[in-house]
């Protein structure tokens, strides 16, 4: 299958699954199969990965890079991030913050559990395993991957329709980019991608992106 390893086939595979996908949710208002299209796109992400390189997500997972100097980088940026979002929360949306957990703390508990699972797992599939090694070739240096990865992740929230998930997800992109470049370890970049999306839905940031996991964990609660 010399063919999926391709110039000409990675290049459109990337403006498919990077542009015209997340362009097309938008403009036809998709949003409601986003988690079956994610899911989609991971496994397509996780076979090609396994063909063309011959590693499969559990060699991907590198539990061992969990552990405490990777660990204490990774808890002090979030802290200074887990500040700042409260801030802007408190500033922007002052009726919102904790609003989540204090209205709805049983659904609250069953988001921090699923969220990760359901969104996280696949997302990382997607723009990290699979975008570091796949595209290596385009993005050349480990600079230009970890913002090319950064934007990718931003662009593709331009789903939900507002300003603040593509913005939110590009700076959050970088950081979990940057992770992932030091560590490669699809186990530390989920734990940090989890850590900062139950963080924003736990302080009322979530409502920018009610209408993927979180809807779709709404709608199997109901």
């Amino acid at each position: 299958m010399k063919w999926l390893s391709s110039k000409p086939y990675i290049a459109v595979e990337l403006a498919l699954m990077m542009l015209v996908l997340p362009y097309a949710i938008y403009e036809f208002h998709l949003i409601r199969y986003m988690i079956p299209i994610l899911w989609g796109v991971a496994m397509y992400c996780a076979i090609v990965h396994r063909v063309t390189t011959g590693e499969t997500l559990r060699q991907a997972w590198h539990w061992g890079e969990i552990n405490r100097a990777s660990l204490a980088p990774l808890l002090r940026r979030f802290a200074i991030c887990a500040i700042f979002l409260t801030v802007a929360t408190l500033v922007l949306l002052p009726e919102r913050l904790f609003g989540f957990v204090l209205e709805k703390p049983a659904f609250w508990a069953v988001v921090m559990l699923l969220y990760p699972l359901i969104s996280v797992l696949p997302q990382e599939v997607i723009f990290r395993l699979f975008f570091f090694e796949r595209y290596k070739h385009i993005f050349k240096t480990q600079e230009m991957m970890i913002l090319a990865s950064g934007l990718a992740f931003g662009l593709a929230h331009i789903i939900f329709q507002n300003w603040v998930a593509p913005l939110l997800c590009a700076v959050g992109g970088i950081i979990f980019a940057m992770t992932y470049a030091r560590r490669k370890s699809l186990a530390l970049v989920s734990l940090e991608h989890a850590l900062y999306g139950d963080f924003i839905f736990t302080i009322g940031l979530g409502l920018y992106f009610y209408h993927g996991s979180v809807k779709a964990i709404a709608d199997v609660a109901q």
